[in-house]
């Protein structure tokens, strides 16, 4: 019985979540400091998470050995795991350089005063 209410209650939650966030919706305080493509790849990355959720009952429903199911969808679900944060952790750091980007030139472009005064 939980071999079935697992997948569906996973893909309730998290696959329109996914769907949501690859069509760029999100709530207002997160495209307030989020750009778009940032909001897609976490769309990506939860789908990857979706996945990684079914791979336990799928191996389950394979008819592996116990043993050798519970090894691989370890191994499988970490693997899944480690690539959705390397997605959202670039996303993260791709929004960082943007910002960087955008930031005015004008504190470079100042002259400083920190040498003193000429005598």
């Amino acid at each position: 019985m939980f071999l079935w209410l697992w997948p569906i209650g996973w893909s309730a939650f998290a696959l329109p979540l996914a769907i949501a966030s690859l069509r760029g919706r999100a709530p207002k305080w997160v495209r307030r400091r989020t750009t778009p493509w940032g909001i897609r790849v976490r769309g990506v990355a939860l789908l990857v998470i979706w996945v990684g959720g079914l791979v336990v009952p799928l191996l389950r429903w394979s008819g592996l050995d116990t043993e050798d199911a519970a090894f691989l969808g370890f191994i499988v679900q970490v693997g899944f795991l480690m690539f959705a944060a390397g997605l959202m952790g670039g996303s993260q750091l791709g929004e960082w350089f943007y910002r960087r980007a955008l930031q005015p030139k004008e504190l470079d472009e100042m002259p400083s005063t920190a040498g003193g005064r000429r005598w």
